[in-house]
């Protein structure tokens, strides 16, 4: 006759302590996932801050700029020392043009093409002061060893223009000093240097006819603060995503 076996050796298959640890690590896994869920929520929150900032900092120099260029225009010259008083301002100079001096900022596309914004400076009547001013775009040339042709004018000429700040922040691998007439970037301070001469404190972005064969289109009439306030709504869209994915998971545990 078979006899039952004693129950205190049968093996449990599942003991308490695995079953403990078991619940132990969905606990763990669970809160691990909450708090990255946070983290992700907190960092598309932050960028949509960013955006929004961005939007409103952009914004308002977009009104500056287009304010500047239906306002009385100011005349340059050699006493005004103050950027703050001449950036983003229509204003009109009369000098000669130093060919001589006149450098290409690389890598400025238009309609798809390669080419170059050229840029000359304009001795103002009267003195040796200089403003520089970008005349416009022009196409390169199929070969990088060679500069496009650019007609400069002799003797007075009268220009008007929008003036801009000289770059300020840039990223750059590698630091070099621009060689030859063809610049990467053009800072106030390094210009100064490298030309000797006495320059104003903002760039002059010539508007008018481009009869000497230079496009001159200075940007979109678009606010960029809209195209800002799209990459915000996008952060919050995926803040919101993160939430309700947070929220199901949290659930469904």
């Amino acid at each position: 006759m078979c006899s039952l076996p004693d129950s205190r050796f049968v093996h449990d298959p599942q003991p308490k302590h695995a079953v403990l640890q078991m619940s132990i690590f969905s606990l763990k896994r669970g809160y691990l996932r909450l708090v990255l869920v946070i983290l992700l929520i907190l960092t598309c929150l932050g960028m949509a801050r960013l955006q929004l900032w961005r939007a409103e900092t952009r914004g308002e120099r977009f009104e500056r700029e287009q304010a500047a260029l239906v306002s009385t225009p100011i005349s340059l010259s050699a006493q005004q020392r103050e950027r703050e008083k001449l950036i983003d301002r229509t204003a009109s100079a009369r000098g000669h043009w130093l060919a001589a001096k006149t450098l290409f900022l690389d890598n400025k596309i238009h309609g798809s093409r390669a080419g170059y914004h050229v840029l000359t400076p304009l001795q103002l009547s009267g003195s040796e002061v200089v403003v520089l001013v970008n005349r416009g775009w022009v196409p390169a040339p199929r070969l990088r060893s060679e500069l496009p042709p650019v007609t400069s004018p002799s003797g007075e000429i009268g220009i008007v223009g929008v003036t801009r700040s000289f770059e300020t922040r840039t990223f750059e691998l590698q630091k070099a000093p621009p060689q030859g007439a063809v610049w990467q970037h053009v800072r106030e301070a390094e210009y100064r240097k490298l030309s000797g001469l006495d320059a104003l404190p903002v760039i002059l972005l010539q508007t008018g006819a481009d009869s000497d064969g230079l496009i001159r289109d200075w940007g979109s009439p678009d606010n960029p603060a809209t195209r800002h306030y799209g990459y915000a709504a996008m952060w919050l869209a995926f803040a919101l995503m993160a939430a309700a994915y947070g929220f199901f998971a949290w659930r469904k545990k």
